[in-house]
């Protein structure tokens, strides 16, 4: 009885720990975040925090903060998915090809979508069906899928010029971009799914112990195709944003999100080994990587020393999750 007693009690101390951890983390997004403001605001006094600028920032994280939305539920389950950049490449190539047939642009995005979810769908297959691992799986698709963009483009990139494109791009709703509205509903949609809702729950737990999870009556094999169908419908979708923010089609535009979506999640505190991690903080760290990728550029700093803070970033935010791991299994 004592020693049932002294184990609750344990349990009990690490899973506050656990709480402060977390809430610390939290705050320190938040302080990072305004420490960078205020840093670039000192750069640039007469433009940084202009509504302008604000704008300016909150559209450059459109496309990876769909994405990241995507991939926290994915990385909390157990899995990971770093194909995304190549989802991004494929769909802007199929966009700019498809459009130069004479499509119908509504029909090239619903193509768009469809093509992004069917990547989810082989990569969730090969995943939760063959048992390979997540991140090999991925790798794989990733270059595949890469190396695809660049045959059917020549590695050539194409200007679009297109009515619904430009929509997305110029339509504002009291002066906020329809851009900026898309990706603040996708987060909220995420988080609501995360935190109110049986699948978040679900999540959770097959993250946590997928073996308890499958015994307890829970989906180990739907739910998490799903996830990988959902992560590569997002960066379809990310890569129609890409399109009509640049104007153009290119195999490399989704190069960098790799990097980028990755050091979000885990930067914003969801964990590499699954059953922990939030949307909430997800959303802050994009904040953070956007709110620098402006500084930097408005520094006139070379894109290798954006890419180098970029690589610094994702070190500390897996440091910080392995610290994190080991308070929770002491």
């Amino acid at each position: 009885m004592r020693l049932s007693a002294k184990k609750q009690s344990k349990s009990e101390g690490a899973k506050k720990r656990l709480d402060i951890g977390n809430i610390l983390r939290r705050q320190g997004l938040l302080l990072m975040l305004i420490l960078m403001i205020i840093f670039f605001r000192f750069q640039s006094p007469e433009y940084f925090l202009t509504f302008d600028n604000v704008i300016t920032i909150l559209v450059g994280a459109t496309a990876l903060g769909i994405m990241a939305s995507a991939q926290t539920p994915l990385i909390i389950s157990g899995g990971i998915d770093v194909s995304v950049g190549s989802v991004v490449a494929l769909t802007t190539v199929m966009v700019g090809k498809l459009l130069a047939t004479g499509m119908s642009s509504w029909l090239v995005v619903l193509i768009s979508i469809v093509i992004g979810t069917s990547i989810g769908a082989l990569n969730g297959f090969i995943v939760v069906q063959l048992g390979v691992n997540p991140f090999i799986t991925t790798l794989g698709t990733m270059s595949f899928f890469s190396g695809l963009a660049f045959i059917l483009s020549a590695g050539q990139t194409v200007s679009i010029r297109d009515p619904l494109f430009d929509w997305f791009l110029y339509t504002k709703v009291l002066k906020v971009p329809v851009l900026v509205i898309i990706v603040v509903f996708v987060m909220a949609l995420a988080y609501f799914i995360e935190r109110k809702t049986v699948v978040g729950r679900n999540i959770f737990a097959i993250g946590g112990n997928r073996e308890a999870a499958r015994l307890s009556g829970i989906s180990t094999k739907m739910l998490p195709l799903g996830l990988y169908m959902v992560s590569s419908l997002s960066a379809a979708v990310a890569g129609v944003v890409l399109v009509s923010q640049l104007g153009s089609a290119s195999p490399q535009l989704g190069t960098s999100y790799l990097l980028s979506v990755v050091t979000a999640v885990i930067l914003g505190g969801t964990s590499l080994a699954g059953g922990r991690g939030s949307v909430a903080g997800t959303a802050i760290a994009v904040g953070i990587l956007a709110t620098l990728s402006n500084g930097f550029a408005q520094m006139q700093l070379p894109s290798y020393g954006q890419t180098t803070a970029l690589g610094a970033a994702l070190i500390v935010a897996v440091l910080v999750d392995q610290t994190s791991s080991k308070m929770k299994n002491s």
